[in-house]
Formats: C-alpha cells, structure tokens, sequence
C-alpha cells in the first residue's frame, strides 16, 4: 500500500490547530459566562443584644453633664434614645442572663438599670459567586458580631485583671490587624462593584475601621474606650 507521508503530517498539524482554537473558546466562554459559577446564597443570622442602660433622662443634655463621670468609671459612655428617653449605656452583652447579673449588682449599689433589647436582622446576598467570593462574604457578613465579641472579651479581661492595660492593648492592635485582613480581601475581590449591598457592606467597614482606629489611639479611660468602640459598631446597623 502506499504511503502519503506529506498529508499525515498534514492531518495531525490540522487535528493540533483545531485542538487548540476549541480549547480557546471553551476558556473564552467561562471565563465571560461564569460558566462554572452558580447563583449562590451568603447569609448572617439575626443577632440580638442587651444594652445595659445605667442613667436615664428625658432630657439629652441632663445626659451629656453626667457622660465624664461614667466613663472615668469604665462604662461605655454612649448616648442612646429609646421611646423618647435618653440612655447613658454602660455596656453591651449578647446574652441576657450576663446582663442581668451585671444589673442585679448595680441595682445593689444605687444604681437605677434598665435593659433594652436591640436586634439586628440577619443579612442576606444573592449572586454568581466564586467560592474565594462566597467564603470573603460570609467573613464579612460575620464581623460585626466578630469584632464585638473580641473587644468585650478583652474588656472583660481589663476589668478584672487578667489583662493589665498595656496587653489589652496589643490584643486590640491584633483585632485591629486582623479585620484589615478581612477589609483588604474584600476590596480585592469587590472593588469594582457598587450595589446597593456592596456599598452596606463597605459603610460598615469603613465604620469599624474608623473605631478601631480610634482606639488603638485613644488617650483615655481604656475599659470605657473599648466599651464605647464596640457600641459604636453594634449601634451602626446599616440593614
């Protein structure tokens, strides 16, 4: 039989081409059609926590003339109006039955306490995310509740002497290191998006950004400071 060692060679350079330019359009095509993402769902769940209110007026002002000398006391110091009263908050816990001691024992030294409820609903994100974008989400969906749980365990730490003031402060550097973390993934993956809960997102941050900020500076009562910090975040309900 007779070879045609010229078209054989042909043949297989035709079989490579064609190879390749279909290898190119499949990329081509995920790549511009996400065609290996789903439409996902990123959520939180609903927090609710119990502010201790230590001093109550109905008139605002009554509350700022006294704020000084409860946070030289270690508390929180932050204003907040419920039902057209004003609230000096000493602190804040997720757990109602924390709450409760630390209101019984105030009570015990003169102190008129009040408990208010505050909720925050779960937040929820829908979209073709890539799983790096999934789990970047669900870190930011959890870090409200994330930094706060920290800053009040190193609160609790401070007040009862198991941290001394100079380690307080070093841990909240380190939470202050760690959210930046969580900060720049975000802005790596979303930065060119804008939405609507891109944009509640990026608010939030730039929120706990500013406090964290704030207190690894601060110059003052640092129980009360990193009391105020956490208020601050928890109180910025953007949903």
């Amino acid at each position: 039989m007779k070879k045609f060692p010229y078209f054989t060679t042909f043949f297989a350079f035709l079989t490579l081409v064609l190879c390749v330019s279909v290898g190119y359009l499949i990329s081509t095509l995920v790549v511009t059609t996400n065609l290996f993402q789903t439409t996902s769902k990123v959520e939180s769940q609903n927090n609710t926590y119990y502010l201790l209110s230590i001093y109550q007026n109905e008139n605002k002002e009554d509350c700022e003339n006294n704020l000084q000398n409860f946070q030289n006391q270690g508390c929180a110091g932050y204003i907040y109006e419920n039902d057209g009263k004003y609230h000096i908050i000493a602190s804040i816990y997720d757990n109602v039955n924390d709450a409760e001691l630390v209101k019984s024992s105030l009570q015990a030294n003169g102190y008129t306490v009040e408990i208010l409820n505050y909720k925050i609903s779960g937040f929820s994100l829908e979209g073709n995310f890539s799983t790096p974008e999934q789990q970047v989400l669900k870190d930011c969906l959890q870090v409200q509740n994330k930094i706060y749980k920290s800053l009040y365990d190193v609160s609790v730490s401070l007040d009862t002497n198991v941290y001394d003031e100079l380690t307080a402060r070093f841990n909240v550097n380190e939470i202050y290191s760690n959210f930046l973390t969580t900060k720049n993934n975000f802005e790596t993956l979303f930065s060119e998006k804008n939405n609507n809960d891109i944009k509640t997102i990026r608010e939030l941050f730039n929120t706990i950004s500013s406090e964290l900020e704030t207190l690894t500076n601060s110059k003052e009562n640092f129980s009360s400071a990193i009391k105020l910090a956490y208020c601050n975040i928890i109180l910025a309900n953007y949903n």
